[in-house]
């Protein structure tokens, strides 16, 4: 049996890892300070316009797409939406919550620490009747000697065992502002840099400078009144026998605008979002930024939806319903191009049977019309039950049908 002492360094190295001894207050959150010389922490880090467009954008995407749960009953599937946990996932998760509400939460808590939390709620059938959200940093994920390896601790709740612990997680559940800290500093920095400069009226620091002695009590007068007149617009006198040399670089020596956008950039990286999509790049054309929405939905949200699917599933229905009965995301309003190619995609999809008149009403929401149940193709736009007499017509006399 582990012992309190076994316990704690296990519950140390989960927490902390292998890492540089010097590093370990940085990744235990106590002390967040960069090279650049800005506190980085999850909190502050969403200060950086381009993380919080990051993070909304993951989060809001996602939240606003349409999750259902869907039974596979041969080759026919359609909505579970008398499955007990239908409501808690579309529409109402808890009392306080909207389901979109409750989506944008737990992923935006993900993107940006790691991990996302939700407390699952069961009936007496085991089924999930609610899900609370859980505070990053009020839920702690301790090792313990059961078959799982791990339990849940939540502060002001108690115990959580991990089957009722909805998890949406990042990448190995690490934070990237932790493991990003110096890129994004720098882009802290230099924005506090720009606050400064723009804060003391563009004043740059310098150095007073005299040919002759001067008492400590002179200096202090001269240094006070200067930076008493620095703070003021107009003309600056100095003394007679002084010199002014500046110490500070401006603005366009430093590079701040592209440095700005170069780290801007760098977060669109980490947080794997085009640079349009968060309205950085100023010369973007139409085709342009519609390849990035396709990157965007194929590359970034995809595999989100796909983490958060598989946890559903897992936590949410019960192992003898799998795969019968499953969750998935709608992505196909990501994919949706101009009317135009929509158009053209739904005739396509008519003419060679894929689709009927209804079907495409149905995705444009639009009330289905008498006889549009019928599946068509393109020979004549004949219905397929009869593609056979038809078939059997012109092989045996060569005419067609008009």
């Amino acid at each position: 049996m582990a012992t309190l002492k076994d316990r704690v360094q296990a519950l140390f190295r989960y927490r902390v890892g292998k890492y540089d001894a010097n590093a370990i207050p940085q990744e235990l959150g106590i002390y967040a300070q960069t090279v650049a010389g800005a506190n980085v922490n999850e909190q502050s880090a969403l200060a950086i316009s381009t993380v919080y467009a990051c993070t909304y954008k993951i989060a809001s995407t996602l939240a606003s797409l349409n999750l259902e749960i869907y039974e596979r009953n041969g080759r026919n599937i359609q909505p579970a939406d008398n499955h007990p946990a239908y409501g808690v996932i579309k529409d109402t998760p808890n009392q306080v919550m909207t389901a979109y509400e409750f989506w944008e939460t737990i992923i935006s808590h993900a993107v940006i620490n790691g991990c996302g939390y939700a407390i699952i709620e069961r009936d007496g059938s085991g089924y999930a009747r609610r899900m609370l959200i859980a505070d990053y940093y009020e839920v702690d994920r301790m090792p313990t000697e059961t078959e799982e390896g791990y339990i849940y601790r939540v502060k002001d709740y108690g115990m959580v065992q991990p089957e009722n612990m909805l998890e949406v997680c990042n990448l190995q559940r690490k934070s990237p502002i932790r493991l990003h800290r110096e890129n994004l500093g720098l882009a802290k920095a230099a924005q506090d840099f720009g606050a400064n400069y723009f804060g003391s009226d563009g004043q740059m620091t310098g150095i007073l400078s005299s040919d002759q002695p001067l008492t400590k009590e002179q200096m202090t007068v001269i240094q006070g009144s200067w930076n008493k007149a620095s703070g003021q617009a107009g003309t600056k006198l100095l003394p007679f026998g002084f010199k002014y040399n500046r110490i500070s670089i401006s603005p366009d020596e430093a590079q701040f605008i592209e440095t700005r956008k170069f780290q801007a950039e760098e977060v669109c990286r980490i947080f794997s979002v085009p640079p349009a999509l968060v309205q950085l790049e100023s010369q973007t054309t139409y085709n342009n930024v519609e390849q990035q929405n396709l990157m965007f939905a194929r590359h970034t949200i995809s595999p989100w939806a796909k983490r958060i699917e598989q946890e559903i599933d897992r936590k949410l229905l019960m192992a003898n319903e799998r795969p019968r009965i499953y969750s998935k995301f709608n992505l196909n309003d990501l994919f949706r191009g101009d009317m135009q190619a929509r158009a053209t995609f739904y005739r396509e999809m008519t003419q060679i049977g894929a689709l009927s008149i209804n079907e495409v009403r149905m995705k444009e929401e639009m009330n289905p019309v008498d006889g549009g149940d019928t599946h068509t193709v393109q020979v004549n736009q004949i219905a397929l039950d009869r593609l056979g007499a038809y078939s059997d017509k012109i092989s045996s006399d060569g005419t067609t049908e008009q």
